[in-house]
């Protein structure tokens, strides 16, 4: 082991010191806030369409039991018409539309809150509640009753409060009758205590990464792709304990393709008319998480993890068939099949299948990295991008081929770059990455297959052998395609009636047939969208928005990660291996197609399916979707003429590791604003 000498000792203490006043900064920002803002947690929730008119005089009490030992606050949520309340207010020059009196009352009927609202002064789906300057305590599993009473207020108004039927033994009454359903109920209480938890966790999950990647490169002197192996799986944790599942974009969709093919495994069978059959603890489990991280989330994951046993029968749920192969899903696959198995309950199941997820992104990575000839800094970086792990830790099906994509291109820089002729395990890889790319995404990145045609003939023995490889690889590909992908790209292009009637648009997308008859529109369209949101392509791409597109990290990582990255594709004056490599004019222009091609089809599919006939943009475009093309798309800003005379590139990844920390900082922020 390397002696940690006067130089890393100094460097570690600053290390040390910079992080904890920037953990007291985050503490002050993110953590303090909480304990002034109520966290919000619905006891009854109003059913759609399910509305009680309130009219003047009204007199209502519901019921309910007080589920927190902390009484902080109580109410409801109301509906109204914005527009007509703003007419009457405009109208009216005394503002007098009517008052709501709230009041909150124990078991023995004695008020211990209330709060009174002025019509004039509400939204729609407002919260009326009613609430203590500092929370009291011993009131958990206690009786409470909301009462309101409405005077004044006009028939005009329209406001109405959400009600639902499913609550059993309900206890309202409306001017002394008895109803059988109940008002939605929202209750609050502090969340200091439990942000102040995970605060202290992830700040030594922080800290543990920010020290052991600098031990791993400037003390142990690791290879890069064995220190990612450690920055990549505690960076994977952090994510997978920020993002729950469904947080990222379309991820149940892709989880239930993955448990459609889990199925088949355990010999459970599917269901009949597009549905799917689901275990009713997974179906349970699953219906926990909303596209959109809640607390209420986050509790469930603290208080259930851990939980035993499994709930007996199956529900059959809507089955979204995504038209990808098996093998984009095999890895929440394997562990969705283990889960089940083993008998876990259906969150552990869930998880697993994520963290079967991680485990194969890491493998991938860490290949990825090691095979890279050139640019080892590059490669650790794409793989800790915020994006990059956003998806690969996550059922989408995105993390596969991201992960296939970076390992292909890797194997072909080799052939490449490299002096020595073909060896047969990198012709046997590339053979295996290339069928994989083919058959997925219908095709998007089989451009990429292209560049077979640069790898010089010095790596064969003769240039007859050297073409007779790029033929066997035009072919694999080819038929690799037609047998696989070829049903998706029809479904796209050119899908039935039913297969229209079902989609997104029901059939208002431009289709093949838009892209045929109005070539000029889509190229009209691509160019305005490339345009107006071509900036924001490129920092998606990265990263930059998370969860649904809600989960915002800050411009200073996101750019920042771009910044290394171009510097870390630059020759470096006596870096080894490095001196040799060189990106001619014909393999940019080669990279500048291929990487349009791709984009293109990008777009096209866009255009023919997401696209609503009548828009000035092509939809449904990510930044995400352009992430398999970025080790060559950085190449493009290769020169020759730009030479490092230091190779710094372990200070690069580091630096990356501390943006990283930036990132995650964005996103507590972003999850204090919709939590």
């Amino acid at each position: 082991m390397q002696r940690i000498d006067r130089k890393n000792r100094i460097e570690i203490g600053a290390l040390t010191l910079i992080f904890i006043i920037a953990a007291f900064f985050v503490y002050k920002t993110t953590i303090l806030t909480r304990m002034v803002l109520p966290r919000m947690e619905t006891q009854a929730s109003a059913q759609e369409g399910h509305f009680y008119l309130l009219s003047d005089g009204d007199h209502i009490e519901q019921a309910f039991i007080y589920p927190s030992d902390q009484l902080l606050s109580a109410g409801i949520k109301i509906s109204l018409d914005e527009d007509t309340l703003g007419n009457l207010v405009s109208n009216e020059k005394d503002l007098d539309l009517g008052v709501i009196h709230l009041d909150i009352q124990d078991e023995t009927g004695s008020s211990v809150m209330h709060a009174d609202y002025d019509v004039y002064t509400l939204a729609d789906d407002q919260l009326l509640v009613a609430s203590f300057p500092s929370a009291q305590q011993g009131w958990k599993g206690r009786e409470l009753t909301i009462v309101l009473d409405v005077n004044g207020i006009r028939a005009d108004v329209g406001l109405k409060i959400g009600y639902t039927t499913d609550v059993p033994g309900a206890a309202l009454t409306i001017n002394g009758g008895t109803a059988q359903y109940t008002l939605n109920i929202q209750t609050a209480q502090y969340q200091f205590t439990y942000w102040k938890q995970w605060a202290v966790f992830g700040a030594a999950l922080l800290y543990l990464l920010l020290i052991g990647t600098y031990l791993g490169f400037a003390v142990l002197r690791l290879k890069p792709e064995q220190v990612f192996l450690f920055a990549g799986s505690v960076l994977a944790v952090v994510y997978l304990l920020l993002l729950p599942p469904l947080s990222v974009p379309d991820e149940e969709v892709h989880l239930k393709e993955a448990y459609y093919y889990s199925n088949y495994l355990t010999g459970r069978g599917q269901a009949e008319n597009g549905l799917l059959r689901m275990d009713k603890e997974d179906f349970t489990a699953l219906s926990v998480f909303d596209t959109t991280p809640s607390l209420s989330e986050y509790d469930d994951l603290k208080g259930s993890l851990f939980s035993s046993g499994r709930k007996e029968g199956v529900k059959e749920v809507k089955h979204p068939n995504t038209q990808a192969p098996a093998v984009t899903y095999l890895p929440g696959i394997i562990g969705l099949t283990l889960g089940r198995l083993l008998g876990l309950n259906g969150l552990l199941v869930i998880y697993l299948g994520r963290l079967c997820c991680i485990l194969f992104y890491l493998l991938a990575m860490y290949w990825f990295i090691r095979l890279m000839p050139f640019a080892k800094p590059a490669a650790f970086i794409m793989a800790v991008l915020p994006m990059t792990i956003q998806q690969c830790c996550s059922y989408s099906y995105d993390s596969v081929v991201i992960e296939i994509a970076f390992l292909y291109i890797a194997v072909l820089f080799g052939l490449l770059y490299k002096q020595e002729p073909v060896k047969k395990w990198q012709v046997v890889l590339y053979v295996l990455f290339m069928i994989v790319l083919s058959i997925c995404k219908g095709g998007t990145y089989m451009p990429l297959c292209l560049l077979t045609m640069l790898i010089p003939v010095s790596r064969f023995s003769n240039r007859k052998k050297k073409w007779v490889f790029v033929g066997c690889m035009a072919a694999i590909a080819i038929i690799a395609f037609l047998s696989s992908t070829l049903s998706y790209v029809l479904y796209v292009a050119s899908p039935t009636a039913e297969q229209a009637a079902g989609s997104y648009l029901e059939g208002k997308a431009y289709g093949a047939a838009g892209i045929l008859a109005e070539p000029m529109t889509f190229l009209t369209m691509t160019v305005r969208t490339l345009f107006l949101s071509g900036d924001g392509f490129l920092e998606t791409m990265l990263g930059m928005q998370l969860s649904w597109l809600n989960v915002f990290v800050s411009r200073i990582a996101i750019y920042g990660l771009l910044l290394l990255l171009l510097l870390s594709v630059q020759r470096v004056e006596g870096g080894r291996g490095r001196q040799h490599m060189q990106v001619t004019a014909l393999q940019k222009i080669s990279y500048a197609v291929v990487c349009i091609l791709s984009g293109a089809m990008v777009f096209a599919s866009m255009f023919m399916s997401w696209t609503p006939k009548g828009s000035i943009t092509i939809a449904g475009i990510q930044g995400r979707y352009f992430l398999p093309l970025l080790p060559i798309f950085l190449l493009l800003f290769y020169s020759k003429n730009i030479s490092l005379k230091k190779d710094v590139g372990r200070k690069y990844m580091f630096t990356a590791v501390s943006l990283q920390c930036v990132a995650v900082y964005g996103i507590l922020m972003s999850l204090e604003r919709i939590l």
